[in-house]
């Protein structure tokens, strides 16, 4: 048997989530809080190496304080962390998916894979900390 059919026949298979993942040029980063809904969701979680993800409704008052605070990230964090809004009474199967039970609820993905979230209202300082340590733990 020839060695490198052999050694074929062993490879592991890799994941099809996140294949596609490359330096991303400025441009391809948004630069405001992107608007999600299920034809766009994970397209939007797979394709950068740290995304946050608002999970919000309209009638929720903590999740409107917390609007202005995802959007001043956005700014800060432009180029380095895709920012999306999912409203959770549009969008109640994803919701489900991800096992929202309150709201605000902000969870971060890294090419898709959930790796952590925090849920209530939550300072700038708070969510920059979070975004911190995971910036860290992706340099690493």
């Amino acid at each position: 048997m020839d060695s490198m059919i052999f050694f074929g026949l062993f490879k592991r298979k890799q994941k099809v989530r996140g294949s596609n993942r490359r330096s991303l040029s400025a441009n391809e980063w948004p630069d405001h809080v992107i608007t999600l809904e299920g034809k766009n969701f994970n397209d939007f979680i797979e394709k950068y190496p740290l995304s946050m993800v608002d999970f919000w409704a309209p009638w929720c008052a903590p999740c409107k304080a917390m609007i202005p605070r995802v959007r001043r990230l956005s700014k800060i964090y432009n180029g380095k962390v895709a920012f999306g809004k999912l409203d959770t009474q549009k969008n109640q199967d994803i919701a489900k998916q991800y096992k929202i039970m309150g709201i605000p609820h902000l969870v971060f993905f890294r090419y898709g894979g959930k790796i952590t979230s925090i849920t209530g209202v939550k300072s700038i300082g708070d969510i920059k900390n979070v975004i911190e340590n995971l910036l860290e733990k992706k340099d690493r």
